[in-house]
């Protein structure tokens, strides 16, 4: 069984860093087995990191201690049966004011569940995963 941690945090970056994050995250990423998506709006981040255990939690402690990373709050960390983003290493977005104000208007929805229950791991994937996919551009 795989595992997932979802994360947000205050990441200010310009285009340039951002890319060059993303490349350098895909490469690690593909090595270590770990898939997942990284959303970006105005200097900030949701993340979602899939993979072993072990790895996906040795790949959080990194960030944690990342100085770009500011006000870092887990959303999600527990076991999955299945990856949402098995085919992506890194898939990279940056989103519009307008695609984050629709995103905000579902976390309610994660707000009324337990924090670290299935369900609510269920509504924060499906949630970013039909974000990610709706709003994606090549």
């Amino acid at each position: 069984m795989d595992y997932c941690i979802v994360y947000i945090s205050s990441t200010p970056l310009s285009e340039d860093e951002l890319i060059r994050l993303t490349q350098r995250s895909q490469t690690n990423n593909r090595a270590l087995g770990i898939t997942g998506v990284l959303l970006y709006f105005n200097g900030s981040v949701i993340e979602v990191l899939e993979g072993e255990q072990e790895k996906v939690n040795s790949l959080y402690e990194v960030i944690k201690r990342d100085p770009r990373h500011h006000q870092l709050i887990k959303l999600y960390d527990h076991s999955i049966p299945s990856r949402s983003f098995s085919d992506w290493f890194v898939g990279y977005k940056t989103i519009s004011a307008t695609e984050m104000d629709q995103f905000k208007s579902l976390i309610p929805l994660m707000e009324k569940s337990a924090p670290q229950s299935q369900n609510r791991g269920s509504v924060i994937m499906g949630l970013v995963k039909i974000f990610y996919q709706d709003n994606y551009r090549n």
